[in-house]
């Protein structure tokens, strides 16, 4: 099989897991609550590619996974789509230089990029307009970030399958 072949239907296959992890974060995770606190997969994903696939691909992959959500949660500021574009080159570039691809770097990089997130949507959408006071916000924050944190590995395994099954498909040949 052509490589250029394999290639799309890799990042075919992450488009897809990100499609079913955005129709369970729109219509499953809702359901579910922990402290008044939702969890936020989609950021966890979009990280872990980049911390798996590097710098440029993790860049390109969070501009497709950014613009899903600014599409899937309203207002639709484009606030999603910078920002997983930067932090999927910046994760993608400071694992490939400094880290291993494993389940502990791409757990604690998507914690940290979903943390960051948190707080920058808190600082335009909330505190700079003076939405909320900053007490309740931090605390369901805080609640989102660790419940997402604990359902990590369901985002990571999936993940780390589709990247294992093409790197073994690439040595083959």
């Amino acid at each position: 099989m052509n490589q250029n072949y394999k290639q799309i239907v890799k990042w075919l296959v992450y488009m897809l897991m990100y499609t079913l992890l955005a129709v369970l974060q729109t219509n499953v995770i809702p359901n579910i609550t922990v402290f008044d606190a939702h969890a936020n997969l989609l950021p966890l994903a979009a990280a872990m590619v980049a911390v798996l696939e590097g710098g440029v691909p993790g860049a390109l992959f969070g501009v497709f996974a950014g613009l899903y959500c600014d599409a899937l949660i309203p207002p639709f500021e484009v606030v999603h789509t910078i920002y997983f574009f930067l932090s999927g080159l910046l994760i993608g570039q400071m694992v490939t230089a400094l880290f291993k691809k494993n389940f502990v770097t791409a757990v604690l990089c998507a914690v940290v990029s979903l943390t960051a997130l948190d707080f920058i949507s808190l600082l335009l959408f909330y505190i700079i307009p003076r939405r909320a006071g900053l007490d309740s916000l931090l605390r369901v924050t805080l609640y989102e970030i660790a419940f997402s944190a604990l359902l990590t590995p369901l985002v990571y395994w999936p993940i780390r399958a589709v990247n294992k099954r093409w790197e073994a498909a690439e040595e083959g040949e």
